[in-house]
């Protein structure tokens, strides 16, 4: 089976992971196995738990069984096409398996700017994916699109995990870069949304997390940034949380809890409003960097 670069660990995989970076055996670093194999529904909902084994069933696509934050064994359904089947393996499943894991997963994107990560999250069409291809055509490093995976290091400071090397836009948005649609991959065979693949190394190291911050749209709120801190700051990276509900079926309440807080005290967790519309894009993310620069948080200040 071939090896992923994936997170902090190697994903051994049965199933073809086009969107992974395919290596080499790495020592040191934990195998997490994806085999094919028969999995029960669940009894009730799309997902239940059984100790340290979660079972998700999504009718037409699979059944995921993650068990231990060790191994998800796949029972595909008929009909399923491998796009979509890679979809909820790599977005669902895989955050299950990341809670899992002791990490955590932020419905977010992030960018190295100066030299440290800084996450964009925010609703479905605040233009994360499309701030992350702005970023990456003008030089910057993606760590991941979608999901941001964060960690702590040795000292309690947070870090961001490299994730799959790739953004999702939206039909219009990719043909704004200058792409031509009819070359890239849909990221579901019922959806106007494409995958563009990112320049990515396998030896990416984890990059330290500056700051979350949330897109809105300039209107009822002042344009530019807003520094959020105390219950305010871990209330939006609880609310931002990659598919919150499954904190609280895999029992990890307090440990999520406890990220959160861990995450609000160490970085700058931000509001951003900018002007909307495709012809004063890039004037708006220009003057984000400077606000970042002026506020010091690409540095070692994080006052505003």
């Amino acid at each position: 089976m071939p090896d992923y670069s994936c997170v902090d660990f190697v994903l051994r995989s049965e199933i073809p992971l086009p969107e992974l970076i395919e290596i080499g055996a790495e020592p040191g670093r934990d195998v997490v196995e994806i085999r094919r194999g028969a999995v029960a529904a669940t009894g009730e909902g799309p997902m239940e738990r059984d100790g340290d084994t979660a079972v998700l069933s999504l009718p037409g696509v699979a059944r995921f069984r993650v068990e231990g934050g060790r191994s998800i064994t796949v029972d595909i359904d008929a009909g399923c096409s491998e796009r979509n089947l890679r979809l909820f393996l790599l977005g669902s499943a895989l955050g299950i398996l990341v809670h899992q894991r002791g990490l955590f997963p932020l419905h977010a994107n992030a960018v190295v700017i100066g030299g440290v990560a800084v996450a964009f999250t925010g609703h479905s069409g605040a233009g994360k994916s499309t701030l992350a291809a702005w970023f990456s055509a003008a030089g910057h490093t993606v760590l991941t699109d979608d999901v941001c995976i964060i960690g702590l290091d040795s000292a309690g400071r947070p870090i961001v995990y490299p994730g799959l090397p790739r953004v999702k836009l939206w039909a219009d948005a990719a043909k704004l870069h200058g792409h031509d649609v009819g070359g890239l991959e849909r990221i579901h065979d019922d959806m106007d949304k494409y995958q563009l693949g990112l320049p990515s190394d396998p030896d990416q190291a984890p990059v330290p997390l500056a700051a979350v911050i949330r897109l809105g749209r300039e209107g009822a709120q002042r344009g530019g940034l807003q520094r959020l801190r105390g219950r305010a700051a871990v209330q939006l990276l609880m609310t931002e949380t990659y598919r919150p509900q499954l904190v609280s079926v895999l029992g990890r309440q307090e440990a999520h809890f406890g990220h959160c807080v861990a995450v609000a005290a160490r970085v700058a967790v931000l509001e951003w409003t900018r002007q909307w519309g495709h012809e004063v894009f890039q004037a708006e993310v220009e003057r984000l960097i400077l606000q970042l620069g002026e506020a010091q948080i690409l540095g070692v200040g994080h006052e505003l």
